[in-house]
């Protein structure tokens, strides 16, 4: 009865199943665990695997130096299973193993470039598997990117809608990548810089990191939306060419980064602008929401 417990408390798995693998196992804790993971995942996942699963966390992790981060979208069937302990935990992990991961870039998911990599000797797969059998919902990893800056810049994340306030899983998530002087002069400004611009870009929701970035074919979809809107005004072809450009301004100001007015800084002023003033520049920037 006391292995069934402690079986119980270490898989989260139902008790029917626990008695089982102790059973199969002739006691043996540890391929007692492994047997819940082969048999246990492999029944939930036939049951479950048609669900959707649209809720879930995201989850961000940066190494001490600033130098290299990660973040990730771990999905679930409902955010009441994203909300427990077990879920927070796997997308943590999942967020720590992709920082420690040595690719960079976007990750596949379902893939072995994300399931097989390790946090603490354990693998995404391992985690996974356990947090299928003692949830008992549809999970999956739907998004995972790794982030590298060079010598001169700084990668900083923020989460909003915290689960756990010890966590770094919640319902949404910014890295930005952002270099310059005032890195080096004041790292905790600057760091502190970026957790505002981290919390912007989580609030506005930028597309782009500025005008550059917007590729040329939503450009001119957007130039013809305005001049249909304005083709029976009759006004000159100058007139019309600069009410066009004044909306553009208005379009880039919505969609790119480094265009909009900045939420979190006092008097919400140009994020390009906030940023120079400091001494600092972003370079990029990864955004996840559930």
């Amino acid at each position: 009865m006391s292995q069934l417990k402690e079986l119980r408390s270490v898989s989260g798995a139902p008790i029917v199943d626990c008695k089982k693998a102790l059973i199969e196992m002739e006691g043996d804790m540890e391929n007692a665990l492994d047997w819940l993971r082969q048999h246990g995942t492999a029944k939930a996942s036939k049951k479950l695997g048609d669900r959707e699963a649209e809720e879930g966390l995201v989850a961000c992790a940066v190494s001490e130096n600033g130098k290299s981060a990660s973040i990730v979208k771990v999905s679930s069937e409902t955010d009441f299973a994203g909300k427990s302990d077990t879920f927070v935990k796997l997308a943590c992990h999942v967020a720590s193993a992709t920082l420690n991961s040595n690719s960079s870039g976007v990750l596949e998911p379902q893939s072995s470039s994300v399931l097989g990599l390790e946090y603490e000797s354990k693998s995404v797969q391992a985690a996974l598997d356990d947090a299928i059998v003692a949830i008992r919902e549809n999970l999956g990893v739907s998004a995972a990117i790794k982030l590298t800056t060079k010598d001169d810049g700084l990668l900083v994340a923020y989460v909003h809608g915290k689960v756990d306030p010890s966590s770094n899983a919640g319902l949404a998530a910014a890295v930005v990548e952002i270099s310059g002087d005032g890195i080096t002069t004041n790292p905790e400004a600057a760091n502190e810089i970026g957790r505002k611009l981290a919390m912007h870009i989580v609030a506005a929701k930028p597309m782009y990191l500025d005008i550059s970035c917007v590729p040329e074919d939503i450009l001119e979809k957007e130039k013809e939306i305005l001049k249909s809107q304005i083709a029976d005004s009759n006004k000159p072809p100058e007139v019309i060419e600069k009410i066009i450009n004044g909306r553009m301004r208005k379009f880039y100001s919505e969609v790119c980064l480094t265009e909009q007015e900045h939420m979190v800084e006092e008097g919400n002023p140009k994020v390009s602008k906030a940023l120079k003033d400091q001494g600092l520049s972003i370079n990029s920037f990864e955004m996840f929401s559930i």
